[in-house]
């Protein structure tokens, strides 16, 4: 009675440990029962208090959360956006084509290449290599210098 209660009460039931027969596991059996949200802190996996939260995730009644932010944003009684996601730092070379990377990354920065080395290491037809090379330089990606081609610096 005091499990579903517990249960009951709350827009959503965190279990922090739970053993594989524990008054948690019973909780979380009532919450999901109810529709409540359900969350786990998943422990180590060695741990047999936390059997329980590992079973309620391989079920898929459950979601793991590590942070209160994750927990409220789960519930969604405060809104979605309280967890700060890092941002996706961007690269020079995120807008690069498959093969202009492959010459990209065929590049070296200490030493200048010939077209058709970095064609070589780079697997890339040298037509093509050729083409990319000066793409590249325009972006600011390449160099050309006396003994070829080589990386810049990002």
């Amino acid at each position: 009675m005091r499990n579903r209660l517990i249960a009951a009460l709350g827009a959503g039931t965190v279990v922090v440990e739970a053993g594989q027969r524990s008054g948690a596991r019973n909780t979380a059996a009532s919450a999901a029962a109810l529709g409540r949200v359900l969350m786990v802190v998943p422990g180590p996996v060695t741990s047999p208090m936390s059997i329980g939260c590992h079973e309620l995730l391989r079920e898929g009644l459950a979601t793991s959360v590590s942070s209160v932010a994750e927990v409220v944003e789960s519930v969604g009684l405060f809104g979605e956006d309280l967890v700060t996601k890092p941002e996706a730092v961007a690269r020079p070379t995120d807008g690069l084509d498959h093969e202009s990377l492959r010459v990209h990354e065929a590049l070296e920065m200490r030493a200048g290449h010939s077209a058709e080395r970095i064609a070589e290491v780079s697997g890339v037809p040298l037509q093509r290599v050729r083409a990319v090379l000066p793409a590249l330089e325009l972006t600011g990606l390449a160099d050309r210098c006396d003994s070829g081609w080589r990386r810049v610096k990002a």
